[in-house]
């Protein structure tokens, strides 16, 4: 045996061919293909030398560099991770491999390996006699330099050129690399099975362990794999449902992309071993002993499958980078998706990853920390933490009674196993399963489905499962007339464990026919991404919270959800600004009424307010001033402006979320119910364009991208798009700063200590998803939370998401250098403007004891020029307030200030709705009291200056809208300041505006969020 080695030794040295070594190898080809390939009769000689002009060039020193190579993530210069292929390969160089192993394929695959050239002529005549004497194909007539050269450079294809491509290529890498070369690479090369490639991660794979430590018999079946991956590896998956453990011996259990399998134990395996230890003992590569030995050794004892995930399994940042590769690989470099995805998973990539290690961990760690951080210690809660939800015999429904999710005691027993109760199923006299219609399944035409489940955890956190189907064919069930599920009896008696019956005549179906997931989801979820408005750079990103190893939704990037009134700054306000309007800018929150509606759209607060200026109705979040501006300044302005800030593509629609039958309407936009909503990144984005002096920057995960040779492939260059100047984009950033500092909309709870900050809040319907987005003189940061059914409704508020936006904020800051203040660009003066107006002030604006006049800030060149045409003086009988005739008596007629809007609002008119400054309208009803024959009497009886003008005949409805217990912290504006709405003199008289029902449905924040 040593004296083979030593031989083996000498000819894996490397050498120097001499000058006609190749030609006479080349003559030996040849002489072999004209022995053994004759077609028609006629000797292959010009077709030959025809064929190999064909033969692809190659160059035999960079056959590894062909190997499919792990690309690599790097933050700065910091390995993040190596990301696996496709193929699952781990490259190993040849001295981790055992000997035992290379000796078992050299004596299966290529006895005289060492010797040949390239080609074995003798190869092909001996694997014809031993195929012969074991009657059946036992070894190929391949060299392992022709297997490593068809795997490198050919294809699969059974054809004589290929054969003759192989032949002369296999010559040429020869002349050039030594054996152990070769060998290394086709190691690391070849298919085992279980999507496997090369023998480390076969190893790996099949015993959970480094290919150096593989035994003898380990080795000698790994060698056996490769003739017939299919045929001859170790176990097998096996269907749930198709598993016989009468028939079939089970290694393991395995879930590939949600789906669970039984790995079997595949008994040919061990046939195809011990023919290659017989192989090896006749070649003298082990001793007698050590044959006996392997025999004796229990492979399916040893057999350790390992737990590989084909779904993503990494981190919600690189994640993304992956994601946004393959996308910049194919629009900058023009790559097919198939060329972008193959140069990611096995072109050795090496990606600078804008990831900000400091930050995401610090995300992460209050990620694990969620409940704690938003409810403390939630312990002795009655239900879940943040979640409201409606329960009908311990399961949970909708609104409309239908089941979400089923308590688990009451869908599956102790071993999981599906519960159909007694009174919930029949056996047919023909031997048929009958399920009545129950909640638990819903048939479709080629599977059953079973409803999820829920559990109750540790922390009071709600937990959701996915349970699959049962996975049997279309003929195994059906459907009757009455609803009912029949499972035949033809499939029952081939499937005998699919159920038994307990003795409280309970029907369990086995849960070796259904998935079910192991681990759930806990709720409410949520996303944050923290951005760098200056470049783009996403600096850290979590797409969920408590989803351990199996990170496939990526809600910060991949799950758009309504995004409430955050849609107001962007599709209405913003676009305002750069169209006209100022920050003081007078709209009117007064009842409106769209698309034909006999009930207006309501706000998230109580009632309507009336006049507000632009910089109000962000703070406090009206949503009909919010309607009214999008009115006014046009859907397709709108649309425009989100264009800009990347949430539309137009030329390409189909690549963003936003519907264009849908979203391009009033509410969509003003409200932000949109049909398929936006992303948390999208938005961050779009509120970055306002922070970072009106240019919109597309988000990047990675800077740069070098080859696996270390050149620069590619430079990420973000898209710059200016979406407004740089003074309109610091008016629109001080009206959300002072939304946080004096808003009413609950921004106040993201107030940072000692640096400055704007940003908006936002609540969809009935509480199904709370925002808030916002940013700083460094980071711009937005906040989603959420059930991932949006039919989970949570029972916290926008504040909630303030206040954990807040509390990311401040670890993201601590360090940082204070800053109280938003950096002011040229061109901003202040001056002063009546609120009600928008105009600059007159003596009758002083006079409106709510104090309307204001200092603004403006762009230069938009400081209003025309003066208040909204304050009025007029004439008032004081008896009756209304407007005095020349019959009044004078003591009777006094003067004042009012608010006249045009067209005046008429109660009336709307609902018999009246808002909160309707006090200080003028009237518009003139006296009728007094008149050319009216008696006046002696001594005038005169009557305090109270009270304003209102139409005695119009009495205002009954206050049908007022909610019935609001919430303080969540259904109400922040009162703790004065109303500086409220009239100190004169005092209104049976003028309380109306509240709106907060079950009313009708389109707003919160609860009256318009449904898509």
């Amino acid at each position: 045996m040593s004296k083979e080695n030593n031989k083996n030794k000498k000819n894996r040295k490397n050498k120097k061919v001499k000058k006609g070594g190749f030609f006479k190898s080349f003559k030996i080809f040849l002489v072999l293909i004209l022995l053994l390939l004759v077609v028609g009769g006629g000797v292959l000689g010009g077709a030959v030398i025809s064929i190999l002009q064909d033969a692809p060039e190659i160059d035999p020193t960079k056959i590894n560099s062909s190997l499919s190579q792990t690309s690599t993530i790097y933050a700065n210069e910091k390995l993040l991770e190596k990301i696996d292929t496709g193929e699952y390969r781990t490259f190993v160089s040849l001295n981790k491999i055992p000997k035992d192993l290379q000796n078992a394929f050299i004596a299966i695959e290529d006895e005289r390996f060492a010797e040949h050239k390239g080609v074995d002529p003798k190869g092909i005549v001996g694997s014809l006699i031993e195929n012969i004497r074991y009657g059946d194909v036992v070894r190929g007539a391949s060299t392992i330099t022709q297997q490593l050269v068809k795997n490198v450079y050919l294809t699969n294809e059974q054809t004589l050129s290929r054969k003759i491509n192989e032949a002369y290529l296999s010559l040429k890498v020869e002349k050039i690399l030594h054996k152990d070369q070769i060998l290394e690479a086709y190691l690391n090369r070849i298919f085992f099975g279980q999507n496997s490639w090369g023998v480390q991660e076969a190893s790996q794979t099949y015993f959970s362990k480094n290919v150096e430590d593989l035994t003898l018999a380990e080795s000698a079946l790994f060698a056996g794999i490769v003739k017939s991956p299919t045929k001859y590896q170790p176990f097998t998956r096996v269907k749930p449902q198709e598993y016989d453990a009468e028939k079939q011996a089970a290694v393991g259990e395995m879930n590939v992309q949600g789906e669970k399998y039984i790995l079997v134990f595949n008994e040919e395996s061990i046939k195809r071993q011990k023919l290659v230890l017989k192989k090896m003992l006749e070649l003298n590569n082990i001793t007698q002993t050590q044959y006996d030995e392997a025999l004796k050794e229990d492979i399916r004892e040893t057999l350790t499958p390992g737990q590989k995930k084909l779904e993503d399994i990494t981190s919600y940042f690189t994640d993304y980078v992956k994601t946004q590769v393959v996308t910049a690989l194919m629009t900058k470099l023009d790559y097919t998706r198939d060329d972008a995805e193959e140069a990611l998973y096995k072109g050795g990539l090496k990606i600078y990853s804008t990831v900000d290690l400091k930050l995401q961990k610090e995300l992460e760690a209050i990620y694990d920390n969620f409940t704690e951080v938003l409810e403390g210690n939630s312990s002795g809660f009655n239900g879940p933490a943040l979640i409201d939800w409606k329960l009908k015999d311990g399961n949970i429904i909708d609104d409309k009674g239908k089941v979400l999710f089923y308590k688990k005691s009451s869908l599956l027993d102790e071993e999981d196993n599906l519960i159909i109760t007694k009174g919930e199923y029949s056996l047919s006299e023909n031997g048929d399963i009958v399920i009545n219609k129950t909640t638990k399944l819903t048939p479709y035409p080629k599977h059953v489905d079973i409803i999820d489940y829920y559990t109750i955890d540790e922390r009071n956190n709600l937990v959701t499962y996915t349970v699959g189907s049962f996975d049997m064919k279309e003929e195994s069930f059906s459907v009757n007339e009455n609803g009912q599920i029949v499972i035949t009896k033809s499939f029952l008696d081939s499937k005998k464990d699919f159920y038994t019956i307990n003795d409280k005549g309970t029907l369990l179906i086995s849960d070796k026919y259904f998935y079910s997931e192991s681990e759930g989801i806990v709720q409410p979820q949520s996303a944050t991404v923290i951005l760098d408005y200056r470049t783009g750079n996403i600096k850290a990103i979590v797409g969920g919270r408590d989803v351990e190893g199996q990170r496939i939704l990526n809600r910060a990037t991949n799950s758009p959800r309504q995004p409430g009134s955050t849609m107001k700054t962007l599709a209405a306000y913003l676009p305002a600004l750069d169209n006209g309007y100022t920050a003081a800018s007078a709209i009117d929150d007064i009842p409106y009424f769209y698309d034909g509606k006999d009930e207006p759209a309501i706000n998230s607060y109580s009632g309507y307010k009336g006049i507000r200026t632009l910089r109000q109705s962000v703070e406090e979040s009206g949503n009909m001033t919010a309607l009214r501006t999008v009115e006014d300044i046009g859907i397709d302005t709108s649309v425009s402006y989100l264009e800009k800030l990347g949430i539309v593509n137009k030329p390409n629609g189909e690549k963003d979320n936003f519907s264009k039958e849908h979203d391009k309407n009033l509410a969509p936009l003003a409200l932000g119910g949109m049909r398929n909503g936006l992303t948390p990144l999208e938005v961050t984005a779009a509120y970055g364009a306002i922070a970072n002096d009106g240019v919109y920057i597309e988000p990047i995960a990675f800077t740069k991208i070098l080859d696996k040779d270390g050149n620069v492939l590619l430079e990420n260059e973000p898209r710059k798009t200016t979406v407004v100047s740089p003074q309109i984009a610091y008016i629109m950033g001080d009206v959300l700063r002072s939304n946080v500092t004096d808003g009413t909309s609950g921004a106040k709870r993201s107030r940072l200590q000692n640096m400055v900050s704007g940003g908006k809040t936002g609540t969809t319907q009935e509480k199904a998803d709370i925002w808030f987005v916002g940013y700083t003189p460094y980071y711009v940061t937005g906040v989603w939370i959420g059930n991932d059914s949006p039919s989970i409704r949570l029972n916290r508020n926008s504040l909630t998401a303030a206040s954990f936006w807040q509390h990311i904020m401040t670890k993201v800051h601590d360090g940082l250098e204070p800053i109280k203040s938003f950096e002011k660009p040229d061109g901003i003066v202040s001056a002063q403007v009546c609120t009600q107006s928008g105009k600059l002030p007159t003596s009758l604006c002083s006079s409106d004891p709510r104090h309307v006049v204001k200092t603004e800030i403006f762009a230069k060149g938009t400081v209003p020029t025309d003066y208040c045409d909204v304050h009025t003086l007029v004439r008032v009988d004081t008896s009756n307030n209304r407007i005095a005739n020349q019959y009044c008596p004078s003591y009777l007629v006094t003067s004042r200030v009012y608010v006249q809007r045009t067209p005046p609002y008429i109660p009336s008119e709307n609902n018999g709705i009246i808002p909160r400054d309707y006090a200080y309208n003028a009237p518009h009803w003139t006296c009728k009291d007094h008149g050319p024959n009216t008696v006046q009497p002696s001594q005038p009886d005169p009557k305090p200056d109270t009270k304003p003008d209102e139409e005695k005949p119009e009495e205002p409805k009954p206050d049908i809208n007022k909610p019935k217990d609001p919430k303080p912290d969540e259904t109400k504006p922040d009162n703790t300041k004065p109303d500086d709405n409220k009239p100190k003199d004169p005092k209104p008289d049976n003028t309380k505006p109306e509240e709106p029902k907060p079950e009313d449905p009708k389109p707003g924040e919160g609860e009256n969020k318009p449904k898509p």
